[in-house]
């Protein structure tokens, strides 16, 4: 609600102000406190502390929007994490959610996700956003999704006792490092550009009008935005190094103001300077000589939501290209007989087309014989050469544990996948091997119904040893009659590459053939 539409009254009740004796209203409100819960009010920022004045540019930055952007408040959501930044939250009167450590983002992007017409702003900490949640920073940056992300840095964990962070300059004292940092900080500009984010930008809270006048056109940026805040930390940081100068509780306030007057002087606001040049110099005392700021990065790109809806059109004119083939192929009648539940295990090795062919019994039984099925797949430690699975179950009824358990047939098409799956089969079960790359065991099972054949061989002899599966696929059809043959061969002709159906074919008769032969004892 814009400040000019409350009353007098309402200005008084929002900022938690009484009457005076006299009887009249307190006027002169802050101009934003139309945005502030004074009921959470006063902060429990330290004296000298930056963060003040950078919630006071953010709320200026928004009260501009609303003015001259024509920007709903109630579409803006901001979202923070832990650590002194993260109290921000609570004090804005905007719909705003205070997380959980380092996870600021990930819910700020599901809140995007979720409602595109919100404006999310990650409001936090440089602990937080690049140190326990780096990860998820960085993977924000190449997403480009419409959020704002306003990282607070004062180079240390404030909150939690001043320890060092992913951000303490070398060289700088902390409480963890008394001696000096010795590992190099962020430098979060760079590493924000780096990951893919469209606008970049950084100022010190001394430059409140330019970090201002940058965060309008940051949350108006149409992808991720990265402002970085550098502020004092007068309680902490500022205590062990020489910005600060001195240790005495007594001057927080002081030693702020001292940090903000050294930011003004080192300070160097540059124009066109590459987020890689916006670095943070300090001397090998740790004392910070130079702080590069400015807008670092403004580009257009493909912004994360754009890009799922292009994909989501292509997806869909795919989608329509493939019902329209469904919807035209042959429908086959439902079978009349019932089906019990049928588990097959299909094992070889990895480009035999084990998986391929475990799929083709499914689409058949479903699709074309409307029955009910599910398909898994399982690959060893290579896609090609290495140990390949798949597993079909069949069934009249609905099926509703998905996964085998206990096969009532195999196709086994290599000594390994023998070795590893028919201890498996159920009792009675039957098995279809290629016997030209499988040898049966010396034990082998006695109660197994064993099929075999030279898959391999035929395929080769047919020109294509590819479709050695659809040669086993084919005996098993005959053998086991859970799939009709018609629905196998529509099934093929859906699966296999034009230019090899025919083949495919030629190979899934020459198992069938085989598979009624061997079941009728010839």
């Amino acid at each position: 609600m814009a400040e000019d539409q409350l009353s007098n009254n309402e200005m008084v009740a929002l900022s938690g102000h009484e009457r005076t004796e006299q009887g009249d209203w307190v006027t002169g409100l802050h101009p934003m406190d139309v945005l502030l819960r004074g009921e959470r009010l006063p902060h429990i920022w330290c004296q000298g502390c930056g963060l003040g004045t950078a919630l006071t540019t953010f709320i200026g930055a928004l009260q501009w929007l609303e003015k001259n952007q024509d920007w709903n408040l109630d579409k803006v959501a901001v979202v923070s994490g832990i650590g002194c930044t993260g109290r921000v939250a609570g004090y804005l009167r905007l719909d705003s959610f205070h997380t959980t450590h380092g996870r600021a983002i990930p819910f700020a992007t599901g809140l995007k996700l979720a409602n595109p017409e919100l404006k999310v702003v990650v409001f936090s900490g440089d602990g937080d956003i690049a140190g326990i949640g780096g990860n998820h920073f960085i993977h924000a940056t190449r997403r480009n999704l419409d959020i704002s992300i306003i990282c607070v840095n004062n180079f240390n964990y404030g909150m939690t006792g001043g320890q060092a962070g992913p951000t303490t300059p070398h060289g700088a004292r902390a409480v963890t490092t008394q001696y000096g940092n010795f590992e190099h900080p962020f430098n979060l500009p760079y590493l924000a550009a780096a990951g893919g984010a469209s606008f970049v930008a950084r100022w010190t809270v001394i430059h409140a009008r330019r970090l201002e006048w940058t965060l309008r056109r940051a949350m108006m940026h149409p992808g991720f935005s990265f402002v970085e805040i550098i502020v004092p930390c007068s309680t902490a940081y500022a205590r062990w190094n020489p910005e600060g100068k001195g240790l005495d509780p007594e001057k927080l306030g002081r030693r702020g103001l001292e940090v903000m007057k050294h930011y003004q002087q080192i300070g160097k606001i540059t124009k066109d300077t590459h987020p890689k040049d916006a670095s943070i110099r300090v001397d090998q005392q740790g004392a910070i000589t130079e702080i590069v700021e400015g807008i670092f990065t403004d580009e257009t790109k493909p912004e994360f939501l754009d890009s799922i809806h292009r994909q989501a059109q292509v997806a869909k004119k795919r989608w329509a290209a493939i019902k329209k083939a469904l919807d035209e192929r042959p429908r086959l009648s439902k079978r009349s007989d019932r089906i019990s539940r049928t588990e097959v295990q299909l094992g070889g090795f990895g480009g035999q087309g084990i998986v391929s062919a475990g799929r083709i019994i499914g689409q058949a039984a479903t699709i074309y014989d409307r029955l009910e099925a599910s398909f898994t797949q399982s690959y060893g430690p290579e896609a090609r050469g290495g140990a390949a699975g798949s597993q079909v179950v069949i069934d009249s009824d609905p099926i509703h544990h998905p996964h085998l358990i206990e096969p009532t047939s195999a196709i086994m098409m290599s000594q390994e996948a023998y070795t590893k799956y028919v201890p498996m089969v159920a009792n009675g079960g039957t098995l279809c091997i290629d016997d030209g790359l499988v040898t049966l065991a010396e034990d082998h099972r006695q109660d197994l119904k064993t099929y075999g054949i030279p898959a391999t061989r035929i395929a080769e002899e047919l020109g294509n040893v590819r479709a050695a599966n659809t040669v086993m696929l084919g005996l098993w059809t005959a053998i086991i009659e859970a799939v009709s043959k018609s629905a196998m061969r529509q099934s093929l002709a859906d699966s296999v590459p034009p230019k090899t159906l025919e083949v495919n074919r030629k190979a899934f008769d020459v198992g069938y053939e085989k598979g009624v032969k061997s079941k009728r004892g010839n």
